[in-house]
This record gives structure tokens, sequence and C-alpha cells, in this order.
């Protein structure tokens, strides 16, 4: 009776001490990672930021360890490891299963989806991301993820807009019309002038409707610095319209004459100066110019009528704009201080041409002259004021020529 109640003992003490060690290998003691020892079992949850080989690393935004096995970068493991480096954080894995980012240190990271070399957001300075986003460039973006090193991980995110006003050193699109293609190009957005530093060899043309998507400087004058050729799209020309109906941006039209030549052109029918072409005092030109804030650029302009075949205004010089008189020197006085007079007769008709001193012009009697000035008087008399010796002919040959 004693033996069978000993052998009872025996057996209940054996299967107590083998359920104590299936509990104890089912549930060992867990380390954590700053107090593990080399041999320490730790579990530790992180994001794959990195895996080559059978080499992985991982963070969870605070901590990171190595794994000695091959991982998929962008994905949240649990790892339940043998920790074999205590200094270099080196885990032997016995269990790897698929994590959950909420055990993750997560950052938020609100700013503007930007592209260059990299992706990153701005805030405004770069943020380096660790893959680039299906979203716009230049979209504001909510961003969560953890950080490693100076790269941040996203794992999630959200979408904005493109920003509605100016913030320096953020992304901002702009629609215009190029009104000046130098460097900087300048735009026109219909209120206000926009500088644009363009890439490296890229060219707009005047006229050209633009959309340009570029990072701000507030300087006194809104400037953009444009990175890439794809952030600039061609979406149509300039409105063209009856000179005189334009504003700043549109292309006008007209057929004006010459009244004033030079590094610009003085027209007889608007105050504006047309610039990018050259024509002589009396020509006619017609042309579409681009409207700028207080000038034309010529886009496409023709002299459509030289001055030679303007009609003799001799006989009738009471006009506006530039004439044209044509005859015969009938008598020549030069005053002491330099000042001449010139008289011009045609048949029955007359009229005094002033001779400036800077002028440097000679007139001898019955010499021909052609000349093309602004009518004007000299002491009650007709008269003519001619601006330049190149506005000046004698005997069929022209003096600036």
């Amino acid at each position: 009776m004693v033996k069978q109640k000993t052998h009872v003992m025996v057996v209940i003490l054996a299967s107590l001490i083998m359920l104590g060690a299936v509990y104890v290998i089912g549930h060992d003691e867990y380390t954590s990672l700053k107090n593990a020892q080399k041999g320490d079992t730790v579990v530790f949850t992180g994001l794959c930021v990195y895996s080559k080989g059978d080499f992985s690393i991982l963070t969870n935004g605070y901590e990171t360890v190595m794994i000695y096995r091959n991982l998929t970068e962008g994905r949240v493991y649990a790892i339940k490891g043998k920790l074999t480096d205590k200094e270099r954080r080196a885990l032997y894995p016995l269990e790897i299963e698929n994590g959950s980012a909420e055990e993750l240190l997560i950052s938020n990271l609100s700013g503007v989806y930007w592209m260059d070399y990299n992706c990153y957001i701005l805030i405004p300075q770069k943020v380096k991301l660790n893959r680039c986003l299906n979203i716009q460039k230049g979209v504001e973006v909510n961003a969560e993820g953890v950080f490693y090193g100076n790269t941040f991980y996203v794992l999630s995110f959200e979408v904005g807009n493109f920003l509605t006003e100016p913030k320096d050193g953020f992304p901002y699109r702009v629609e215009g019309i190029v009104i000046n293609n130098g460097t900087p190009t300048v735009i026109w957005n219909g209120k206000e002038k926009i500088r644009v530093y363009l890439p490296y060899k890229f060219h707009l043309d005047l006229g050209d409707k633009v959309e340009i998507l570029g990072i701000v400087r507030l300087y006194s004058t809104l400037t953009l610095y444009v990175n890439s050729p794809d952030d600039i799209k061609l979406i149509g020309k300039a409105k063209r319209k009856p000179l005189g109906e334009e504003n700043v941006g549109d292309i006008a039209y007209g057929s004006c004459q010459v009244v004033k030549s030079g590094r610009s052109l003085g027209l007889n029918c608007t105050g504006l100066k047309l610039y990018s072409f050259s024509a002589r005092i009396g020509d006619i030109i017609k042309f579409e110019a681009l409207r700028r804030e207080s000038s034309l650029v010529c886009l496409n302009c023709l002299v459509e009528l030289p001055r030679e075949k303007l009609e003799n205004s001799i006989c009738s010089p009471e006009r506006a704009g530039i004439i044209k008189i044509e005859g015969n020197v009938s008598w020549v006085k030069i005053y002491k201080n330099g000042f001449g007079l010139a008289n011009i007769t045609n048949g029955d008709c007359w009229i005094l041409v002033k001779l400036k001193k800077s002028l440097n012009l000679e007139f001898k009697e019955n010499q021909t002259v052609t000349a093309f000035g602004v009518y004007t008087t000299y002491r009650g008399k007709p008269a003519l004021e001619v601006y330049s010796r190149e506005d000046v002919c004698l005997e069929n040959s022209c003096l600036g020529s």
C-alpha cells in the first residue's frame, strides 16, 4: 500500500516537472533592448529601413537593431531574437511576424511634397523621404512615419491642394504670360510681375501663356526658381487685341507712323515706346507687339510704307506726324550762334528748314533736298523741324546712309 502511494506521488511530481518545463519553454523571460545582455531574449517591433543579403536594420523611431535575416524594406516586423552583440544591437531572430505600426514612435510631418534628385517634404527645409509618393509635386501633404538618420520613412499620408498664397521657401504654382524672356524670365499673372529663373538652357517665347511650378523667394518682386522642365507647361498664347484696347500681357496690333527713332520707336498712335524693331522716322509700320507695363515689344513687325513713298507735303505741310518735303534750296542763312535757315521751294510752294547747329548740315543754293520732320513755324512762317542728319537727303544722297 505504501509502495503504491509512493509510486503515485512520483508520477504526480514528474508530471508537474514536465508541465513546468513546457511552461518555461513556452514563456521565455524577455528583456528590454536597453537592459539586455548578450544572450538575452529580446522582443522588438520596428520598421525595416534597410535590407541587403542576410542583413537588415529595423527602427521603432528611437531604437535601432540589426537582424541577421533578409526582410522587406518599408514593412513593420515583430521580432523575437537573441542579442548577439550588445554594442551593435544585433539580434539573431527566433521568430519573425508582421508587426503593428501602433507600437512605433510615430512622427507627424506637414509640408509640401517636392521632387528634385530625391523626394522630399518641405517644411520649408528639405526632409528626405524613403520613397516617392504617388501624388502631384507641389501639393500639401500630411505624413506619418518614423525618422531614421536624415530620412523620414512614410507609413501613411493625406494629400492637400496647391498653396493659394506664396510662402518663402515653399513651392508655388503660377499662371501667366511671358512678357520678358531674358534672365530672369518675367511672367505677368494679370496683377503683378513674377520673376522666374528657368532650368539651364530652357527658353520660353514672348507671349507664351504658361503654368509654372517653382520654389518661392519673397524678394521685392515675387521670384520663382524652377528645377525641372517638367514643371513648366505651355497652355496657350496671349490674347490679340487692337492697339488701345489691350492690357498688360495682351498682343496689340496696329499700323502707325514712326515719329521718333533710337533704342526704341516712338509712334504717332500711342504714347508707348516700341522695342525690338528698327525703322526710320516717317516710316509707316504694321506690327503685332506684346504689351508690357509701360511699353510694347515687337513680335511681328514690318515697314508697310517706307518714308520715301510719302507724298510731298511742301504745299500743305500743316499735318500731324512726320511729313516729307522735297524741293530746291533757294537761299541759306546762318546766324552767329550757329543756327541757320534754308528756304526750300517747289514750284509756287516753299517752306523753311531749321538748321540746328548740332545737325552739322551744309546746304547750298539750287541743291535738291528731301527732308523728313515735323511741321512747325518760325516767326509765323511755315517751317520744318528736322531731328537728325539721317532725315535729310541732298541730291538723292541721304546723309545718314
